[in-house]
């Protein structure tokens, strides 16, 4: 785990390692960003500019092979417990695909429905104090299952999972919000749905008031190789398209790993406004016969 960078809300002094008071003026510190690398997997979390904690949670686990298991979470801002309803169904869902990922016997569609039957079961045992105006605790999710030449991703909500190859970039995910429902609807062109406030709006979630549907899934070929990227919408914001996305890796050296490139674009959202919380995982997915199976 790398170092943690911490903040302080009294004097916005800043720290790291193990401390958890400020060295200025003695106030708790806030954990501001948390990084994980496993070398051919990795991911940074970052609360952002304006929000008091981080309600995004990742899950990432490299099995034997280099198959990879990976979710992120986004908890829903108007719900309560929402950093904890994120971290229970990235927990439980990364559990599941984390034990049956590098089993080729495991069908990856059949486990990325076991995986989000775990997260929302999670998701709805989450305790939460009823406040005025709060809605059950809930999250959106992303999910991805990858062995040799096999990638499943499962979502519901609006976190995100781009495909990121030498022969062109893809955004594999279609959100379930608002937005996309009116655009497909043919009530309102793309450009007026953006820009719209309801734009964020989900309309499927984890939850126990969350319509009771299967998850999204989408099955992707890799036998070419590339890199997989799964983010909140603290990152998508600022970039959207996965040509966008691709320009802004290409910017950084070749040899860049998966954990510099999760920084480099974590870093980007922050630096553009951090108006949310940030999420970004970064997987290496190599070719058949080149350090794989």
């Amino acid at each position: 785990m790398s170092p943690v960078a911490l903040t302080c809300r009294a004097c916005g002094a800043a720290a790291f390692g193990d401390d958890r008071f400020c060295e200025e003026c003695g106030a708790p510190l806030v954990e501001n960003r948390a990084e994980l690398d496993l070398v051919i997997a990795a991911a940074v979390s970052d609360r952002g500019r304006t929000h008091d904690c981080n309600e995004d949670a990742f899950h990432i686990a490299v099995a034997r092979d280099q198959a990879v298991a990976a979710v992120v979470c986004d908890g829903i801002s108007s719900a309560a417990a929402a950093d904890v309803a994120a971290r229970d169904a990235a927990d439980a869902a990364g559990a599941i695909l984390s034990d049956g990922v590098a089993s080729a016997a495991v069908d990856l569609v059949s486990l990325t429905t076991a995986a989000f039957a775990a997260a929302e079961k999670a998701v709805r045992k989450v305790a939460a104090t009823p406040r005025a105006g709060l809605e059950d605790p809930s999250c959106t999710i992303v999910t991805a299952a990858a062995r040799t030449g096999e990638l499943v991703v499962g979502w519901v909500g609006d976190s995100r999972a781009y495909w990121l190859a030498p022969t062109g970039a893809a955004l594999l995910t279609v959100d379930d919000s608002w937005a996309n429902e009116q655009v497909a609807a043919g009530r309102l062109t793309e450009a007026q749905a953006r820009v719209d406030p309801r734009a964020h709006a989900v309309t499927r979630w984890l939850g126990a008031d969350a319509p009771d549907e299967p998850p999204n899934v989408a099955i992707h070929d890799t036998h070419g190789g590339g890199r997989l990227l799964l983010c909140t919408d603290g990152l998508w914001n600022y970039a959207s398209s996965a040509d966008e996305l691709a320009e802004l890796v290409a910017q950084l050296p070749d040899s860049s790993p998966p954990a510099a490139v999760a920084r480099a674009l974590t870093d980007f959202a922050v630096a553009n406004g951090g108006r949310d919380n940030i999420t970004v995982v970064v997987i290496d997915i190599r070719p058949p016969g080149k350090n794989g199976t």
